[in-house]
Parts: structure tokens; C-alpha cells; sequence
């Protein structure tokens, strides 16, 4: 059975992705990357797969840089390991901070990534959509008019 990594996060973010894996639906084994932390996103998994435990790069917005730092390292670092246990043919991710390291360690170790920037973000990348621009396999926008103004980007429609 194909393995689908899928990276989440917390609010609107999940909400998409979790209705894109309903889209996908039983046929994958997916494999939850989620915070440490986070106790109420697992308990909104339909689709059954593997939960794994990842730090969050930053916690509160008054973590310093050198936290925020430490803590995205330790994120890669986890992510390459359980990336090549696990081996996913592809990682997912509508937009949650945490998706920067999982896809750099994807990169890294020879995994596809997809990225699907948020549907609020109607006339600009987010914050994680920017750092990740062009260095994803596939990076879907749900705008045509922020697809019209980026050059590689896909315009995929909205997934709710």
C-alpha cells in the first residue's frame, strides 16, 4: 500500500488537509506528522494511519530566535529519521508552519512534497508559502488571480 506523509497543524490549516485525505481517501496509509503538543488535532483523524510526534518550531510568539531555531533543527532532524523509516512516496501540507523542516527533510531524502498554500491567502503567499516557493514538487495555490502572479505555481481549485 502507498504511504502519504501529511503534516499537520493546528486551525484552518488541518481543516484543509483533512479534506483532502477524505478526498483521497482509504486506498493510502498515511502517515500524521503532528506536534508534540497537540492534543486535539489526532483526535480529528477519519482516515486511519500512523501518528507521529514532531517538535513545533515555535511554540509561543515570544520564543526567541535561538528557541525557535533549536527547536526547527530538532524538527528536521526527526523528520529525516522518521522520513526514512517510513518512507512516504509523497509529504502534504496545507500550510502549517511545521511544514518547512518535514519538506527540507523530505527533499533531502529523496521524497516528494506538495504543498497546498491556505485558501484565506487570496493575494499573497504566507510565511510558509514564501520560504517554500520553488522548492517543492508540486506547489498548489487555491486562487487563480495568486496563481496568475506566480510564476510555478498551480492553481488547484479549493478544497472546501
Amino acid at each position: 500500500m502507498n504511504r502519504i506523509g501529511v503534516v499537520l497543524g493546528r486551525g484552518g490549516h488541518t481543516a484543509q488537509t483533512f479534506s483532502l485525505v477524505d478526498l483521497l481517501g482509504p486506498q493510502f496509509h498515511y502517515i500524521y506528522m503532528v506536534g508534540l503538543m497537540d492534543r486535539l488535532t489526532p483526535t480529528k483523524i477519519a482516515q486511519e494511519g500512523t501518528l507521529l510526534r514532531v517538535l513545533t518550531p515555535r511554540l509561543r510568539p515570544e520564543d526567541s530566535r535561538i528557541m525557535s531555531a533549536i527547536r526547527t533543527l530538532a524538527t528536521l532532524l526527526l523528520s529525516v529519521f522518521y522520513l526514512l523509516i517510513f518512507r512516504p512516496c509523497v509529504v502534504i501540507s496545507c500550510g502549517t508552519g511545521m511544514t518547512v523542516p518535514v519538506f527540507y527533510a523530505a527533499r533531502a531524502v529523496g521524497i516528494k512534497t506538495v504543498f497546498i498554500e491556505s485558501m484565506s491567502r487570496v493575494k499573497s503567499l504566507s510565511k510558509t508559502g514564501e520560504i517554500l516557493l520553488g522548492k517543492t514538487t508540486l506547489f498548489l495555490v487555491q486562487w487563480k488571480s495568486l496563481a496568475d502572479k506566480l510564476p510555478g505555481v498551480i492553481y488547484g481549485g479549493q478544497l472546501l
